[in-house]
């Protein structure tokens, strides 16, 4: 019987195939991972993160054309690093990109099962507060999950939110927030006092300044009325 029920992903970004095989073995003998991909070239590990979701990334570091850690500064924060190397200089700029850990090749297997406890307990512990968010928010405040940390936003400092591929982003007066999740599901969290108006594009009503032709404008912010929300979006508002 498995008593895992959340798998974890895995990608592997690794010049050498000794290395990507031997985290292969690794990866088959912990019954909560799943290794869906291998790159022994970085870029093409980088055009697949661009446009797919997973939990972990093993990064070699010393690569041809792309290291490791410039790779790692234009992932989403989302992704839990863990590099994967056999130089220890590296290891102090690794954690100034908030890597969840730094392996030394030759890599044990206690010691890459220690790193992916740190992600899987980290999950385990932001899932379990999810899970309870509904019972400890208010009317006026919503928590949004990104990367490790939960943050809670009043609605009222919502400006808009924006929908960029399986992430969606909180734009609110002091900052942007991106959280890994549904257009639906924010639609869940928010109140009544929220509409969708575009695929791609959620509002407070409340912080429409203007309507334009098929825009609506927020803080001399242009956002786009889709034609498929148009009619409920009047609608909302009393179609004036």
């Amino acid at each position: 019987m498995n008593l895992y029920y959340n798998m974890l992903t895995v990608v592997i970004i690794d010049d050498e195939p000794k290395a990507i095989e031997l985290l292969k073995g690794y990866i088959k003998r912990v019954p909560f991972l799943d290794c869906v991909k291998t790159f022994r070239h970085p870029y093409e590990g980088l055009e697949y993160l661009k446009t797919n979701t997973i939990d972990i990334l093993l990064l070699d570091i010393n690569m041809p054309k792309l290291s490791g850690i410039s790779l790692a500064q234009v992932l989403n924060p989302s992704i839990n690093v863990i590099f994967t190397t056999a130089y220890s200089e590296y290891a102090v700029e690794s954690y100034d990109l908030n890597a969840v850990d730094y392996l030394l090749k030759p890599i044990a297997f206690e010691r890459f099962f220690k790193a992916i406890s740190k992600v899987e307990k980290s999950i385990n512990s932001s899932n379990n507060s999810l899970n309870t968010s509904k019972e400890i928010n208010t009317q006026n405040s919503v928590l949004i999950k990104s990367g490790y940390t939960l943050h809670r936003v009043n609605l009222d400092d919502i400006l808009y939110l924006e929908k960029d591929a399986n992430y969606m982003i909180y734009h609110t007066f002091e900052k942007s927030i991106m959280a890994r999740e549904s257009i639906q599901g924010a639609l869940e969290k928010l109140n009544k006092s929220f509409v969708q108006i575009h695929k791609s594009y959620i509002v407070p009503i409340g912080k429409i300044k203007a309507i334009e032709s098929n825009h609506v404008i927020i803080k001399e912010i242009k956002l786009p009325i889709g034609k498929n929300y148009k009619d409920e979006f009047m609608n909302v508002l009393g179609n004036p």
